[in-house]
């Protein structure tokens, strides 16, 4: 009987080890795309880059844990607080021009992802 319980247990320490690693590795995608995306449009620095990277890997990692936690209204509004947090944090990497233009393209994607879901409708 313990050694069933041993295994029971062996698997559930595993399964969830392995949610953990995707959730991780899909945070990690997102900062990936995102720190590419941040890099042709606003010509960051190699030394930027690495330090964007980190920040966007953050957040990522955040916004996973509390879309996790939360639902709803709550989730929306804990997530917007994170993305605030983090371009708060990013102003003390990006020149003036970069942030201007950082905050250009985004509104720019933002509207087009509106049209798109629009479209779809």
């Amino acid at each position: 009987m313990k050694i069933v319980t041993r295994g029971i247990v062996l698997l559930l320490v595993l399964v969830s080890f392995t949610v953990s690693a995707k959730n991780n590795s899909e945070a990690q995608k997102r900062a990936d795309l995102i720190t590419s995306w941040m890099e042709k449009k606003l010509d960051l620095s190699a030394d930027q880059i690495a330090k964007i990277e980190v920040l966007n890997l953050k957040y990522e990692k955040e916004i996973q844990a509390l879309i996790g936690a939360k639902n709803g209204f709550t989730c929306m509004q804990a997530v917007r607080d994170s993305l605030q947090r983090k371009e708060m944090e990013m102003q003390k990497f990006l020149s003036d021009r970069q942030l201007a233009s950082y905050i250009e393209c985004k509104c720019e994607l933002k509207e087009e992802l509106k049209q798109n879901c629009k479209d779809l409708m």
